[in-house]
């Protein structure tokens, strides 16, 4: 009796063996193929927080030239900006690409410190943590060019958000051409519309359209 339980226990244990072997081999052959789906996910514990919360890095440079360093690298990676915004000691940069998002939301810690934290969605929900690294490894580079890409320039096919109902007035964000936005109200020319941390801009409401993309 004691040798047939001590042979079930070890059948049992050579199956789970043969099992754990059969896993780490197929984990080994993902790997080695550059598997797009364990390549997307994080394995230390820092990585994997940031991972669920957005990646965050703290940059030694001035708010708007992180920001207009951020807008710059992803044209280049070939998203179209839908919104940039810029007031009150932050920033935010939405961009799209086939069905990619990318999210950058921005402070300003001191003068010459800013805080950011972005965020690659795909399709399939998974977070485009590569893609992430890459960004700010462009960004750094690019802050360290003697000029930065020209601001009128970045923004010349971006609709102005102005702080109030008035050309003249302050611009504190720009919209893409074909992006959606909410409409709080409509005063003669003007349209308010909803922005970051529940404020408010104005622009021309000749750009706008009801329930149709600005530009279209």
């Amino acid at each position: 009796m004691t040798s047939e339980i001590s042979l079930n226990i070890l059948t049992i244990f050579y199956c789970k063996i043969k099992i754990l072997i059969v896993i780490i081999s197929v984990l080994g052959v993902l790997f080695g193929t550059g598997c797009a789906f364990f390549g997307a996910i994080p394995f230390t514990l820092s990585e994997m927080k940031a991972y669920l919360a957005g990646k965050e890095e703290s940059l030694s440079y001035p708010l708007d030239p992180v920001l207009q360093a951020a807008v710059f690298n992803l044209d280049r990676m070939g998203f179209d900006i839908e919104r940039v915004e810029r007031f009150n000691q932050k920033g935010l940069v939405y961009a799209t690409w086939q069905g990619t998002s990318a999210s950058l939301s921005m402070e300003s810690i001191t003068p010459n410190l800013t805080k950011v934290i972005c965020t690659f969605k795909r399709p399939d929900t998974m977070r485009g943590y590569s893609s992430e690294k890459e960004l700010y490894n462009n960004i750094r580079d690019t802050l360290k060019l003697k000029e930065l890409p020209d601001r009128k320039t970045l923004f010349k096919n971006m609709v102005a958000v102005h702080r109030s109902k008035d050309n003249g007035s302050p611009v504190i964000a720009y919209l893409g051409r074909g992006s959606q936005t909410e409409i709080v109200s409509r005063s003669g020319e003007w349209a308010e519309i909803a922005l970051m941390d529940k404020c408010t801009g104005y622009v021309a409401f000749r750009y706008l359209g009801r329930g149709v993309p600005i530009g279209k």
